[in-house]
């Protein structure tokens, strides 16, 4: 343990165990992402190699128009980039981006939606975990007093007090495995992750190992879900059990024990860390609803059907989609002209009919007409 989470030793097993591991995983975290970034780290020679060959490919896609690549891509390539070498090589950034937003981002959201419980200063929710020490101090005294009332020979639920000395004693355990072991291996999740993040982050620049880098994501995601629920469940199982634990002290103080009170506590008690466990599964659920949509590979050659090369953009290169769309315009400006010529020759065809019955008209009119026969007569 380091000197500066060396003062958290005697403050209670509760504050003890949060306070020292939340302590030592800042400080673990830093140090491994320093280490795995350094200059003299095998991970700056690898990234350097990964970067150089996933700019030439990106410079032979866009050089032959492979698999669709255009050169209004390029932008969207140097921020990403630019957005992974600033996150491999700057603690500041990384931190603030990544560790802070799983680590604190979390506590400080709870502070808000529990703040209605809070606004007491004197009650348990107020402070969670001056609350949850306390809570687990009462669980423990009192266990070791009904179990001091029950007798050193008595076994378990062999008596109502026994009973409910086993019942708060293994509530007490529960209370401390469902909050401060929760939240504690909550924490230690998304110091290791931060620790290692930088090769994940990496593995986002290749489309084979993007996959890798969700997974990643995800996990941080859940480590990062668990204590925002987790508080929240804290702070309104304080709330509840403030009432029966002052009952507790009273009893112990007065020495008027009631097996009844003990039980109900008890019982309490391991509603709350059903509850915790079921969230727990929760924010696993939720987490594992990240996607990144990965593009879909090409096949290596391009089926007989597709005939148009516009359809089928990662079969042809750009010449020859060019080549098909002055073809293609050419066609649909000869579709234009073709009515229009169409519609001139039928009217110049009409014109030409007209014409020619006009003529044959005017030809009628001034023709002669024939010479009637003559009829010769004969007199009698």
């Amino acid at each position: 343990m380091t000197s500066a989470c060396a003062g958290l030793v005697g403050d209670g097993v509760i504050r003890g165990v949060l306070g020292a591991v939340d302590c030592e995983t800042r400080t673990f975290a830093e140090a491994g992402y320093s280490a795995l970034t350094s200059a003299s780290s095998g991970f700056q020679l690898a990234l350097t190699a990964l970067l150089t060959i996933y700019v030439a490919l990106v410079g032979y896609r866009m050089l032959f128009a492979s698999n669709g690549a255009r050169l209004s891509d390029a932008p969207g390539i140097a921020l990403k980039i630019g957005a992974i070498l600033a996150l491999v090589t700057s603690w500041a950034t990384f931190q603030t981006l990544v560790f802070d937003m799983a680590a604190r981002a979390p506590g400080e959201i709870a502070a808000i939606v529990a703040a209605p419980l809070q606004q007491d200063n004197g009650s348990l929710a107020a402070d969670p975990i001056g609350g949850l020490q306390a809570a687990y101090d009462q669980l423990s005294q009192s266990a070791a007093a009904f179990g001091k009332m029950a007798g050193p020979d008595a076994k378990a639920y062999s008596s109502p007090q026994a009973a409910a000395a086993q019942a708060l004693s293994t509530a007490s355990g529960v209370l401390f495995m469902t909050t401060a072991g929760v939240i504690s291996a909550a924490t230690l999740a998304i110091g290791v992750l931060t620790a290692v993040g930088p090769v994940f982050i990496a593995l986002f620049l290749i489309p084979a190992t993007r996959g890798l880098f969700v997974g990643w994501v995800r996990a941080l995601a859940a480590a990062a879900l668990t204590p925002l629920l987790g508080w929240l469940v804290i702070v309104l199982m304080l709330a509840v059990l403030e009432p029966w634990l002052l009952a507790l002290a009273r009893q112990r103080q007065f020495a008027e024990f009631d097996p009844q009170t003990a039980m109900s506590t008890a019982a309490l008690v391991f509603v709350f860390g059903a509850g915790q466990v079921a969230l727990l599964v929760g924010a696993c659920t939720i987490a594992f609803g990240f996607r990144i949509r990965l593009p879909t590979p090409a096949p290596a050659t391009a089926p007989t059907a597709v005939r148009d090369p516009a359809a089928a953009p990662g079969f042809a290169s750009r010449a020859q989609r060019l080549a098909f769309d002055l073809q293609r315009d050419q066609v649909s400006a000869a579709a234009r002209i073709r009515p229009l010529e169409v519609a001139a020759a039928t009217a110049q065809a009409g014109r030409n009919t007209t014409l020619r019955q006009a003529t044959l008209h005017l030809g009628d009119d001034y023709r002669r007409p024939a010479a009637a026969p003559r009829r010769l007569s004969v007199r009698p």
